[in-house]
């Protein structure tokens, strides 16, 4: 799951902290994995192990030992365009001091299994063993969470320094995706953002820009009312005077 207003209270207003830090020294991040049942968390431990795959944790989801379970714990993605988890130029450590510095633990830090992408709480230790003590199960843990201060989510157009995204009413975002939204048609990039100008769309892989050439060129254009027009000429509406009426 993607959204954050599932995750304590007190986790929101720190994983919105670090987006607008980060913001800050041009490190553009969103917020990847939040809350997962013991099903996706027992599903992800059996990768590597008896299933394909590389093994990517040692949390049992049976035992509730990932974070995620607990509602504290969430996984941020690169959304500057160069990758969601490209690293070569050491994003994810700039990103994890950021973290620390305003209250978070880092999965970068850990010895075992490092997981730069991980942010979590550090109340109960790194380890799970501290806050099943305590609350025995995520279902109880939750009972205690002070609702009156969850986090409201607005949804709609929201913009920062590198441009527009369509949020909606869950937390979540619209991504490698067409969406008509009052009657006029955006094309989303991987990292959330509307594109504008010259894009190839595959809408098999649903990819933007997609790194083998493949699917149709389309022009998209932009103002400041975010009116978007196409221009295409295929039956399937590439290259072909189509525009949206404001």
């Amino acid at each position: 799951m993607r959204d954050i207003t599932l995750c304590h209270p007190r986790l929101q207003c720190l994983a919105a902290e670090l987006i607008k830090e980060c913001e800050k020294q041009g490190l553009q991040i969103k917020i990847g994995e939040t809350l997962r049942t013991t099903a996706e968390q027992d599903a992800l431990y059996a990768q590597g192990r008896s299933k394909p795959g590389k093994i990517v944790t040692n949390a049992k989801g049976s035992s509730y030992s990932s974070y995620h379970q607990w509602g504290v714990a969430f996984d941020i993605y690169r959304a500057d365009g160069c990758g969601a988890y490209y690293d070569t130029d050491g994003f994810f450590s700039k990103v994890g001091v950021i973290g620390v510095s305003i209250g978070l633990e880092w999965g970068g830090s850990w010895k075992s299994i490092v997981d730069k992408p991980h942010f979590q709480l550090p109340d109960w230790g790194s380890s799970t063993s501290g806050i099943k003590k305590i609350y025995k199960t995520p279902e109880q843990f939750m009972k205690t969470w002070p609702k009156e201060e969850r986090k409201t989510i607005t949804p709609g157009w929201q913009h920062d320094a590198h441009g527009w995204w369509w949020q909606n009413e869950d937390g979540s975002w619209v991504a490698s995706d067409w969406r008509l939204i009052n009657h006029h048609h955006y094309l989303f990039g991987a990292n959330g953002y509307i594109r504008t100008g010259w894009h190839r769309w595959n809408p098999d892989t649903k990819q933007v820009d997609p790194a083998d050439g493949s699917g149709d060129w389309y022009y998209l254009q932009e103002d400041g009312d975010l009116q978007g027009a196409c221009w295409h000429s295929k039956t399937n509406g590439a290259m072909e005077v189509w525009y949206v009426e404001k």
